[in-house]
């Protein structure tokens, strides 16, 4: 019979290339948020994941190209959310339904501060980093000066320019998300957190309040992002 150890070895043997990348990446992601980034090794990272260091440079090569593989990953996570971003419906129930998602658990759990941060300090000494994490932001913010655009035109929001409005969106999405874990009870944005967040969004549009309508309505989507993470897992 085999031991726990010796079947979880046979598992890993079995798994394809591409799918062999993503474990091992999400084996970076715990080691980075819960050592620190400062403890990263191609031996730690090996010895977290139970495989052999070479197994690590076949890979990835080194640590920037570890990182770098996460970037790219992150980023084709973030387009996949983009994806998913309402194009039925009024103006207004688009824009209530697209703050959801972009203040909504599976946006916060696609990157958390401990690896935004990791990815920040190798992209100052490595150019490839560099313009992998600019192409991320590149495209969240094309995506949102898009959405704003279409908003503007629809006259749900009053905005003077959607491309700086669209900045000051990123801002306020990124710090609610990244420093939640210092201002949520807990440490967790709960779904009161992330609709006050949409609120303010929708205040910094003049699109007015959030109704009860829109309150059910992301409600359920929240509910359904947390079935989808939970289904992931």
């Amino acid at each position: 019979m085999l031991s726990s150890t010796d079947s979880s070895s046979r598992n890993r043997s079995r798994l394809k290339a591409g799918d062999r990348r993503d474990q091992l990446l999400d084996v970076l992601v715990q080691v980075i948020r819960t050592e620190g980034f400062e403890q990263v090794t191609m031996a730690r990272l090996a010895d977290a994941a139970e495989v052999n260091p070479s197994l690590l440079m076949h890979h990835f090569g080194n640590k920037e190209k570890l990182m770098l593989a996460l970037v790219e990953r992150t980023l084709q996570r973030y387009s996949e959310l983009f994806s998913e971003m309402p194009t039925q419906g009024s103006a207004r129930g688009r824009l209530v339904r697209v703050l959801g998602l972009m203040f909504g658990q599976r946006w916060m759990a696609t990157l958390h501060a401990p690896e935004l941060f990791a990815m920040l300090s190798i992209a100052r000494r490595n150019p490839d980093v560099a313009q992998a994490v600019g192409r991320m932001y590149r495209g969240f913010h094309r995506v949102l000066t898009q959405e704003l655009t279409l908003q503007q035109n629809e006259g749900t929001i009053r905005i003077a320019e959607p491309q700086q409005t669209a900045r000051m969106l990123m801002a306020l999405i990124e710090g609610g998300h990244y420093f939640s874990e210092q201002v949520c009870a807990d440490g967790k944005a709960d779904e009161q957190y992330q609709q006050q967040l949409v609120i303010h969004a929708l205040q910094m549009l003049c699109a007015g309040p959030l109704t009860r309508e829109e309150t059910v309505l992301l409600e359920n989507d929240s509910l359904a992002q947390e079935e989808a993470l939970h289904a992931k897992h």
